[in-house]
C-alpha cells in the first residue's frame, strides 16, 4: 500500500510504500517526482504497531531487521495528533524522514499484517 505524505525536513512530496515481506513489515520512503528511494527498513510488525498505539510524549526509535548490507537501521516514530512522523537512519548517518496521516499508516499496517 502506498501512503503520500511529506518531508518535514526539507518540504519535498513524499510516498511511503507498506509491504508485506518474509520476516515483518518494510517501509520504503520515495520522492513523488522523480520517484527516488530515499530509504528502507523492515521491521517486526508489533514493534511498529507498539510505536504508533503507545503515543509517547516523544519519539520513539524502533531496531530494524538486520539488512543483507550489514547496515544497521532504525526509525524514529512521533505520534503528532493525527499524523505520524518517520525517521528512518542509519549508523552510518543517512536517513529520510516523512510526515503521513495516522489513519492511513494504521490502516495500511493492518491490511499488511493480516498478509505476515
Amino acid at each position: 500500500m502506498t501512503i503520500y505524505g511529506v518531508s518535514q525536513s526539507s518540504g519535498v512530496e513524499r510516498r511511503l510504500k507498506v509491504e508485506k515481506g518474509v520476516d515483518g513489515v518494510f517501509l520504503t520512503i520515495v520522492d513523488h517526482q522523480g520517484r527516488k528511494e530515499q530509504g528502507r527498513i523492515g521491521l517486526q510488525p508489533d514493534s511498529l504497531v507498539d510505536a504508533i498505539t503507545t503515543t509517547p510524549p516523544r519519539p520513539t526509535t524502533v531496531e530494524g531487521l538486520p539488512s543483507p548490507n550489514g547496515t544497521k537501521m532504525h526509525i524514529s516514530v512521533e505520534v503528532r495528533r493525527n499524523e505520524v512522523w518517520l525517521t528512518m537512519n542509519s549508523d552510518s548517518g543517512e536517513g529520510a524522514d516523512i510526515a503521513v496521516g495516522f489513519d492511513d499508516l494504521q490502516d495500511a499496517l493492518e491490511g499488511v499484517i493480516s498478509k505476515v
